[in-house]
């Protein structure tokens, strides 16, 4: 399908996709807000926008957009904008992108994620918004459950690689490449690998990743190893593309159960023949033996290898299949109007007729890159700022330093001032700043609350507990936060009173998760 032509028709649509904040540059980006953006705006009328929560046009064009898409968000102060969304008839559909409940130790969203109230609030982003949209069949299965409405949305490939030559190379490159996060995966798999690799002389391991998983393959001369730094994605697309075989080991998890299938589609789409562990998203995408090879044991594994390294006519005829799967069946230009279908039947509300106007407008903003009717709005140096700044919090002044240039480039914005109150000479100040450039910021009204209380100023912080609880009564941890400050000043039965009404707020769906 490459248009969409159900509920409301062809009329204009402005998509907007909002994602964490993140290296633009890197796979998880590209495939699931950049690539289903240029695919959606390949569809009859319809203009996508690519942004990241610290961007500073964000509140003005998530209360625009006539469908939001929320990534893997976790930030109370746009549940205000939802509900006044809702009551316009737009559209907000968050997406879950990853088993946010179960990721690994070397995961550096660990330990934000990790947090019981932020665990609370992806799910109740999940329940409240209008839909729930996921990576993966297995995510669904897990989470489909936190709202009536969700759908799968699998990653594609936006452009394919020109097709490789039949070849019988010598010698064979076999490879990886991959984030640390897959550390523990390589693991396992290093010690029988490098024995096969010196067991044959025909062949050669090329691996891209980070200094810790290269040192998993020492024992290889450096003859029979090269090693790739890790780069961007296209760094990568041309790593891929030195490879005859590409392997992805993945245990058990339920992190990686619920992971995307996008190893098999790189190397797949490049004409490199994909050997994968038969775990999770591999189990339901690959034809075993005419898309790739799935293995169950290290054992297997070696054999397959075995076999593909005596076999040149069946790599071909395997990197042959898997290429044509990819091409008819998960190519993203192709696959862009089933997004646009999904919500346009969802829309209830009139559609306005300023999707053009606000794509033209925005594409003149610094950091805008256009690609047909999709623009993606990249980091400037004020996002940067942002970004760079929370990632030095408690390292050190200079946190403080990029703050306060942040907010002489963007002072009515409230993120600068909320961020780096904290670290500032003035935190009431600079609070007091942010909510009268934002006054619907929940987190800058809690911080506040609790730098009065700091004060001994009791009535001021109860009344600014007050103001965030009002801007969205369905949310808990305004009544949870204002307890704790409760009962640190001795008001124990006060403060209980307050508990229970943090549980009564809580839908059912999504009390597994309890508030701490």
């Amino acid at each position: 399908m490459n248009s969409a032509t159900t509920g409301r028709g062809n009329c204009p649509l402005l998509i907007v996709q909002v994602d964490v904040p993140q290296e633009e540059n890197t796979g998880d980006y590209y495939y699931r807000a950049y690539a289903p953006g240029v695919g959606m705006a390949r569809c009859e009328s319809v203009y996508t926008l690519n942004l990241t929560n610290v961007h500073r046009m964000k509140h003005k064009l998530m209360e625009l957009a006539d469908v939001l898409i929320l990534n893997n968000i976790c930030d109370a102060d746009i549940l205000p904008i939802v509900k006044e969304r809702k009551k316009q008839g737009k559209l907000t559909v968050y997406e879950l992108a990853d088993d946010l409940a179960d990721m690994p130790a070397s995961n550096p969203r660990k330990e934000f994620y990790n947090q019981a109230k932020n665990l609370l609030l992806v799910r109740r982003f999940a329940n409240y918004c209008d839909a729930v949209q996921f990576s993966s069949h297995e995510l669904r299965r897990k989470y489909g459950y936190l709202n009536k409405v969700s759908v799968v949305f699998p990653n594609n490939i936006l452009a394919m690689p020109s097709r490789r030559e039949d070849e019988f190379p010598e010698p064979l490159v076999v490879g990886w490449g991959g984030s640390f996060g897959h550390f523990e995966d390589m693991k396992r798999v290093s010690a029988p690998l490098m024995d096969w690799v010196l067991s044959r002389s025909d062949v050669r391991l090329h691996l891209m990743c980070a200094a810790p998983i290269r040192e998993l393959f020492e024992r290889l001369p450096e003859e029979r190893v090269k090693w790739f730094a890790p780069g961007s994605l296209e760094d990568y697309y041309r790593f891929v593309s030195s490879l005859h075989i590409g392997i992805a080991p993945l245990e058990d998890t339920p992190f990686n159960r619920s992971r995307s299938d996008v190893k098999f589609l790189e190397y797949a789409a490049h004409g490199v023949v994909p050997i994968l562990q038969a775990t999770g998203p591999y189990v339901l995408s690959v034809k075993d033996g005419e898309t790739g090879f799935l293995y169950r044991s290290l054992e297997e594994l070696i054999s397959i290898l075995d076999k593909l390294a005596g076999e040149p006519s069946m790599r071909i005829e395997a990197a042959r299949g898997a290429r044509e799967y990819v091409q008819s069946e998960r190519d993203q230009l192709r696959r862009g109007g089933d997004r646009v279908e999904f919500y346009r039947e969802l829309l209830s509300g009139a559609v306005g007729n300023h999707a053009q106007r606000v794509f033209e407008e925005c594409c003149k903003l610094a950091g805008a890159q256009m690609c047909g009717r999709n623009l993606f709005l990249g980091s400037t140096r004020f996002e940067l700022l942002l970004i760079n700044g929370l990632m030095l919090l408690g390292k050190g002044p200079a946190c403080w330093e990029m703050f306060r240039e942040a907010m002489a480039m963007e002072p009515t914005s409230y993120m600068p001032c909320l961020f780096g109150a904290g670290v500032s000479d003035d935190p009431v100040g600079f609070l007091e700043k942010a909510v009268r450039n934002n006054p619907r910021s929940i987190v800058s009204w809690l911080s506040l609350a609790w730098e009065w209380g700091r004060k001994s100023d009791s009535g001021r912080a109860m009344q600014c507990f007050k103001t965030a609880a009002d801007l969205f009564p369905e949310y808990e941890q305004p009544y949870i936060e204002c307890a704790n400050y409760l009962n640190g000043i001795g008001m124990t039965a006060e403060a209980m009173s307050l508990l229970k009404v943090a549980v009564s707020v809580i839908p059912e769906a999504i009390k597994s998760i309890r508030p701490s």
